[in-house]
């Protein structure tokens, strides 16, 4: 008899034999046993994982002759008086159980000519009859729709059982017919379990580490894993090691791995580097090989977060004592911004024409962000700082090591005009100062599309802890001749302008305001009149004093805040007015008559909200 792989060999033969699927196994010889069985099943989950097999155990458990009814424990191959049914179903050619590949018998017509035809055909021999359907989602619409009927209303004693990788793609009118099951993927030691069963059985002279080598490549597939095993045994010799495991599956084995996180946490990029070069000449996967540092990363900061509890990390490539010293030169950040990195650089292996220049670059990325600060660290500092009585922005110049401190500023370049936003009712407002005057914003403030003149010198302020600390004295305000107008909590509803607030900080770095409160009168006066103190060029050259030239006195117009705007009838303004309608409620609106009076301001917007 010619040789039979593996995973055909060892298929299972019965529900207990099924592996990592208690939940399925259980709930399907429950079923046949109390005879509650649905007419449509479908199987979905990952590859190798056991749903073609469960789908011809429940079809020998349908037609077992056995029994006289459905048969919970079928026959299994190996028994010497096993029905012909479950031989001929073990061996896929039973009339009676027709297996349909979905992939290769898409379109409507094959449907029409293996199903609907055959439906109102009664078994040839069996008690039932059963169609498998395998990678189901493979159909295309029309072969779906056609089968709508028939899995809804089928004729006694027909059963329909498929399966597939992508449930997602299986229209809902399908799966609301049928029943689901989702086969989940297998842990890794019940593999392992399996796997060594098979050695024995097979006996072949393999040890635990390469046999957790073999389990962890199937990657929770059942199938993948003998297929990785019968591979590994056709490579070796008489006995299979984990070095030769790694050899035969081309993977990076675990002192590889191991160079890899050291260097990265001693930040020595030509050990990386060799060792990507020692992978290339070997001829192993550079993007498997990825993958694997990607696994022992995600080990490393479950091991870290976990406290060291091993359950966790049973699958990692290193041990835990291995994993336990590397977790200590690394942070959960640390390993988080790592991990990211990495995973970028295998998405570009996938599409890179140089996978080796593409992973070379990305460790060394790896390394080069371990000499990344940690913000809490800039931020302990930065508070040190001003603690001692230093503002925030030379801390920053501190740290970043930055061009040696200017103490002349100067504004070269033109910055936007600034509207004043605000928001009435349903329409957003937007003015600006009219042209023959400024508006009074309530602070000092110059027009920042002139530019600074060339002899204008701002020097930062020097800290003075007393004005902060001392008492402002401000029952000059009661003495004022104008008295502020009552504001209504409307006005003073606040509205983000981004341009507004830039503006506002470049003031403040321009004048070196520090918030404070202004203490007396005169001080305001000061810093309204300003006592500029200017030398001429010619006289200070020649040696002697020239006196200040004279300002120009200033027109300083009180606006009216007594006066009351009349009372304007509010024009009714329907769900998507036109321009001139938005900008007559606007004119008419209190509030704005009432910001326009102040500001002498005038609309230049109105946009409904």
């Amino acid at each position: 008899m010619s040789y039979q792989v593996i995973a055909r060999k060892w298929r299972p033969q019965a529900f207990d034999e099924v592996t990592g699927q208690d939940h399925i196994t259980r709930t399907l010889r429950n079923a046949i046993e109390h005879d509650r069985l649905h007419h449509a099943y479908v199987f979905s989950g990952a590859r190798g994982v056991g749903k073609t097999t469960t789908a011809r155990l429940f079809a020998k458990a349908l037609n077992c002759h056995k029994t006289d009814k459905p048969n919970p424990n079928p026959c299994k191959s190996g028994d010497a008086e096993i029905c012909p049914s479950c031989l001929e179903i073990t061996e896929s050619r039973s009339m009676d159980v027709l297996e349909i590949d979905a992939a290769s018998n898409t379109g409507v017509q094959n449907v029409r000519d293996v199903v609907i035809e055959n439906l109102n055909i009664g078994p040839a021999r069996d008690r039932n009859k059963i169609f498998i359907i395998d990678e189901v989602h493979m159909l295309s619409t029309q072969a779906f729709n056609a089968l709508l009927k028939s899995i809804e209303e089928p004729p006694p004693n027909v059963y329909f059982v498929m399966a597939t990788t992508e449930l997602h793609k299986v229209p809902d009118t399908i799966t609301s017919r049928s029943q689901e099951f989702v086969f989940r993927t297998i842990p890794q030691s019940q593999i392992f379990d399996r796997l060594r069963l098979i050695a024995d059985t097979e006996k072949v002279n393999i040890d635990d580490a390469a046999l957790q080598i073999i389990a962890r490549s199937g990657e929770g597939s059942m199938r993948d894993a003998q297929s990785n095993f019968d591979q590994v045994i056709s490579f070796s010799g008489e006995k299979i090691t984990a070095e030769t495991v790694s050899a035969a599956l081309g993977l990076a084995g675990a002192e590889v791995i191991t160079r890899i996180i050291g260097s990265i946490s001693s930040k020595e990029s030509k050990t990386a580097l060799d060792v990507v070069a020692n992978l290339v000449d070997s001829g192993h996967d550079l993007r498997n090989f990825c993958r694997d540092v990607l696994a022992v990363f995600r080990d490393l900061l479950i091991y870290k977060v976990s406290s060291g509890d091993a359950s966790l990390v049973e699958s990692s490539t290193l041990d835990p004592e291995t994993l336990a010293a590397h977790a200590e030169n690394f942070s959960e950040s640390d390993l988080i911004r790592l991990f990211n990195s990495l995973a970028e650089t295998e998405a570009r292996l996938k599409d890179a024409v140089q996978m080796r220049y593409v992973l070379e670059v990305g460790l060394v990325k790896l390394i080069e962000l371990g000499r990344v600060r940690p913000i809490e660290d800039i931020l302990e500092r930065l508070a040190a700082i001003e603690s001692r009585g230093v503002s925030a922005s030379a801390g920053f110049q501190t740290l970043a090591s930055a061009a040696p401190e200017k103490k002349t500023l100067r504004s070269e370049k033109e910055v936007p005009a600034v509207s004043v936003v605000g928001k009435i009712a349903e329409a957003e407002v937007r003015f600006e100062a009219s042209d023959n005057e400024e508006p009074d914003l309530g602070i000092g403030y110059r027009d920042l599309n002139e530019p600074v003149e060339p002899d204008l010198v701002v020097t930062e302020p020097e800290f003075v802890e007393e004005a902060r600390n001392s008492a402002s004295d401000l029952s000059f305000i009661a003495s004022l001749p104008v008295k502020l107008p009552a504001i209504s909590s409307e006005d003073l509803e606040h509205f983000e302008d981004k341009a507004l607030d830039e503006a506002y900080e470049r003031k403040l770095e321009l004048t070196g305001d520090d918030l404070l409160p202004i203490s007396s009168a005169s001080e305001i006066a000061a810093l309204a009149i300003g006592t500029p103190q200017r030398m001429d060029p010619i006289s200070a050259n020649s040696g002697g004093t020239a006196a200040a030239p004279a300002r120009s006195p200033l027109s300083i117009s009180i606006p009216d805040f007594e006066t009351e705007d009349e009372l304007v009838e509010l024009p009714e303004i329907g769900e998507n007015p036109t321009a001139e309608e938005l900008l007559a409620y606007a004119k008419a609106h209190p509030s704005v008559r009432k910001v326009m009076r102040i500001f002498r301001a005038k609309i230049v917007s109105v946009e409904k909200k």
